[in-house]
């Protein structure tokens, strides 16, 4: 997320115009062509929450959040600034001193800055404040109205040369892949380096056609290279058009942008894939109460789409080890979710199903690298993780578990319903796990549904509500959704073993050939040195007679 943003933290001052001339007078056309472009350092809204992943929710402390208001149906319009003139025109001139001041709240608002950022500008003196204006004025209103260069997305640069309307026309034109390729880069530039008032003229369509074209690359079953490029440049548009209140309001007021953004978690592209989880991080820590909820579900289609587990893509992004941006990631990304619930059973359900999902194994690795943004991700995850056990253990009466161990938890389980009335209910349920069939498919598949269900229960998400006095919720009729899981299971299984086959078959076949070619040129060999044996002994004979000594004369 360039360019834009919500807090900086360079020195009062840094990056504002300079004043130009003595001040008080009308300034030259001359000064006012070399006056220096207004020209503000914004920092990024990435960078305004990524710190805030390495010191998340602390016990009995509810994480903070910005409000994110709904967004408005209807474009914002710019005609609440002035028709731009030209520069130091005589009506810019003559602003009244209230006009100016809330020209320059205008300003400012539309630059996104904080009230950090806000508060040194503030202090310039009103002909600086007239100046910033004036010259903010003009560089909007060229931004919006465009330059109107024929072919301006040739420009090598990538200047912005197009309007964001004519950026909409290119977008909804269907144009190619190589030339929608130069007309993402071109609108990113735009989207990271316009106010926030270009990006609000752009996104009321702009951000459906993005999503638009998202949706059908992903879509693709055969994906070229240029494909791969424009879905990694649509993820940079979308990073910079959210860049603000306005871009964040119309991303989170899409039903679709957080399933797309959950489907481009590619392990096989791995610089979108980066670009995604930290948009994804962001939208976790500021969006509102229920987003962790909007985001997993994402997650959880995406997944489904694929059959597979919903974290499997994070954790296989953890394990590409030549991708180290990738892997600070997917450690934010984690800490986001599993430290955003407030309530503990769900903060630790959410750990255990990343850990059972392979992070378990992966942590030891990540652990011997040497890098400090990554350690401190790993940090934020043990500290966290350290002080939900605490807290667990707390709820258990100080009794100290470590709860990854099958025999500990198994004992302090056993401990806690010894003598009591769930004792029975609890041996009930053991009798009841060992009458599961002894099959190497069905066991896995079994225990599978079970955990689901207990764990729908007991976090209730879904499933029987606490009082336990609707019991016909779970009044579910399981053979057929075993026996798809065992079907599903013993697919799988055949498939990996067709692949083996396959696999072994094609590298059968090919020392076949080699043995073949290698027969047939052993053969060959073999008929030469015949025909060379064939030709010496026709030779032999020959020779021998005719270089004989004559017989010696008779006595």
């Amino acid at each position: 997320m360039e360019g834009q943003g919500t807090g900086g933290e360079d020195p009062p001052g840094k990056g504002t115009p300079r004043r130009g001339g003595s001040g008080g007078g009308r300034p030259s056309e001359e000064e006012s062509k070399n006056k220096p472009k207004l020209n503000l350092q914004i920092k990024t809204l990435a960078d305004d929450v990524r710190d805030r992943l390495t010191s998340f929710r602390k016990s009995g402390v509810k994480k903070e959040r910005l409000l994110i208001q709904h967004p408005i149906d209807s474009p914002a319009s710019i005609n609440e600034l002035p028709v731009a003139q030209p520069l130091f025109d005589e009506r810019s001139m003559n602003l009244s001193e209230k006009e100016v001041m809330d020209l320059f709240e205008k300003m400012m608002e539309d630059m996104n800055l904080n009230e950090e950022r806000k508060a040194p500008l503030r202090n310039k003196d009103l002909t600086t404040k007239r100046e910033m204006v004036v010259q903010y004025i003009s560089a909007t209103a060229k931004s919006i109205i465009g330059s109107k260069v024929p072919g301006g997305l040739k420009n090598s640069k990538h200047e912005c040369t197009l309007s964001s309307q004519e950026y909409v026309h290119e977008l909804r034109s269907g144009i190619s892949e190589e030339k929608l390729l130069n007309c993402l880069e071109s609108l990113r530039v735009s989207l990271t380096s316009n106010p926030v008032s270009w990006v609000n003229n752009f996104g009321y369509e702009g951000l459906g056609l993005l999503l638009d074209v998202l949706e059908k690359l992903l879509d693709k079953r055969q994906q070229e290279s240029i494909d791969k490029k424009n879905q990694h440049k649509l993820i940079q548009c979308l990073k910079a058009f959210m860049n603000n209140k306005y871009g964040l309001q119309r991303i989170l007021g899409d039903e679709r942008s957080l399933l797309l953004l959950a489907r481009a978690i590619d392990p096989k592209q791995p610089n979108m894939m980066t670009e995604t989880v930290k948009i994804l991080s962001a939208i976790c820590i500021v969006g509102e109460e229920n987003m962790l909820d909007k985001i997993l579900g994402a997650i959880t289609i995406a997944a489904e789409r694929n059959n597979g587990e919903r974290f499997a893509n994070i954790v296989e992004g953890l394990e590409n080890h030549e991708a180290l941006q990738l892997q600070v990631a997917c450690m934010q990304f984690i800490n986001a979710l599993v430290t955003s619930p407030e309530e503990l059973d769900f903060r630790v359900h959410l750990r255990n199903e990343f850990l059972r999902c392979g992070l378990k194994k992966i942590l030891p690795d990540l652990k011997e690298k040497e890098n400090e943004e990554l350690d401190i991700q790993l940090k934020v995850f043990d500290e966290n993780k350290e002080e939900d056990s605490i807290e667990m253990a707390h709820r258990l009466n100080d009794i100290k578990v470590e709860i990854d161990d099958v025999n500990e938890v198994y004992h302090l389980l056993y401990n806690m319903l010894k003598e009591t009335a769930s004792e029975n209910y609890f041996l009930s349920i053991l009798q009841h796990f060992l009458l599961i069939r002894n099959d190497y498919y069905v066991r896995p598949q079994y225990y599978k549904i079970i955990e689901e269900c207990v764990t729908q229960i007991v976090l209730h998400c879904s499933g029987m509500d606490p009082d336990f006095k609707y019991r016909g919720r779970l009044d579910v009729d399981f053979t057929h959704l075993v026996d798809s899981c065992v079907n599903k299971a013993k697919v799988e299984e055949s498939e990996q073993k067709a692949a083996d086959f396959s696999k072994k078959f094609d590298e059968e076949f090919s020392a076949r050939q080699e043995a073949q070619a290698e027969l047939q040129m052993r053969e060959e060999k073999i008929r030469q040195l015949e025909a060379e044996i064939q030709q010496l002994r026709t030779q032999g004979p020959a020779s021998s007679s005719a270089g004989a000594p004559p017989p010696p004369p008779p006595p």
